[in-house]
Parts: C-alpha cells; structure tokens; sequence
C-alpha cells in the first residue's frame, strides 16, 4: 500500500489521513487482543487521531481492514491499461492479478491480513461491497477482450477470478510458505481459462 502524507500523533484534526499507517496499527491491535476486544477509543490512541476523526473516515471499525483494496484496483488497471493486445485474455488477467498483488503484511495479501479477515466474520462480510471496484475493472476488461462475452458472464468470471485469487493466498498463508503471494496466486490462476469450448474465442482489442 502507498500513502501521499504521513499522519503522526498530534493536537488538533489532521487534513490528511495516513490511511496505511492507521491500518498497520488497527491490524496489530487486532492481533495482539482480537478484532472484538479492540474498539475505537484503542484505535484512536495507537494512532493519535481522535475518535470522532476516525469514524468520519470510516463508516464501519471492518472498513479498515479493507484499505488497501483501492490500490489492488489501481494496480490491477494499470496492469490491464498496459497489457500487450495479442497476450490471450486468460494470460493477461492472470498476468495484471499478480501485478496487483502488494508484498506488504498488512495489504489484502499478506498473512496477517488473511488470518484476520478470515477470522472475524465482520470483517469477511464485508468483502463483496469492498470488492465490488475490483470485479468491475475485470469485468470491463473481459468485455473488451473476450468475444460474445455479455456483461453478466464478464462479471460473474471476474467474481470467481477474485475468489480464485483471494482462496489461492488463504491456502499460501496457512501453508507457511516462503514464496511471494503473488507467486502462489499465479500458479494457482494458471490453471483457469476463459474458453468455454476449449477452443480459442477471445479477440484482442483494437
């Protein structure tokens, strides 16, 4: 995750929220006590933004958890934005899921990550809503670049690619395995394709 400013602990209400920095702290409170034993108060004095701040920035306390969702999205279009017309649609969108992968602990990839939000049914019924941005990127890209795909198929494919992807990290991180996340997804998204006949249907975007 990547943030513009850096909020540290201070009198008065800061412009800008360091929103990665107040996930880190939320994500090691939870940790270390349980997601239901840490509340706002606890949130507020580990990150020196005032209580009242915090909930206008998020609605929800499992709001936090999702974050680094938005800058997923962004990765994933720009690695879809700059994807090869003759790369296969199936290649492609394996390809730009793990450019979107962050190595970083606390982004929706990381082992820390995972244990919680799978935890806490709280947080896990959230996912769709939190979700829903990135399966829309997908999906307009599986409509340009798969033929006689309608918005319905492209948007179911893209909610199952993020599932694949999201169910590939959780078996990563229960593995205990040294290897990248986004190495675990790409093995695991290699064995779908987006040929319902099994023959070659897709057409490059002109």
């Amino acid at each position: 995750m990547s943030t513009s400013d850096a909020t540290t602990p201070q009198r008065g209400r800061p412009t800008v929220l360091d929103r990665a920095a107040i996930t880190t702290a939320t994500f090691r409170l939870w940790a270390e006590r349980g997601y239901a034993a840490v509340g706002w108060k606890d949130i507020a004095e580990a990150t020196g933004i005032s209580v009242r701040t915090l909930v206008r920035h998020f609605a929800r306390k499992s709001d936090i958890a999702w974050v680094g969702v938005p800058a997923a999205t962004r990765r994933l279009r720009g690695a879809l934005d700059e994807m090869p017309a003759d790369v296969p649609a199936a290649d492609a969108v394996r390809r730009a899921i793990v450019a979107s992968i962050s190595d970083d602990p606390m982004s929706p990839a990381g082992p820390d990550w995972i244990r919680v939000v799978c935890s806490e049914p709280e947080i896990s019924g959230t996912a769709p809503a939190a979700y829903r941005p990135w399966i829309t990127e997908l999906a307009g890209f599986l409509e340009r670049r798969v033929a006689g795909i309608s918005p319905t198929a492209a948007t179911a494919l893209a909610s199952g690619y993020q599932a694949a992807t999201f169910a590939a990290l959780v078996g990563w991180s229960e593995s205990g395995s040294h290897e990248h996340a986004a190495d675990a997804a790409d093995e695991a998204l290699g064995w779908l394709s987006l040929s319902p006949t099994g023959s070659d249907r897709e057409t490059a975007e002109s």
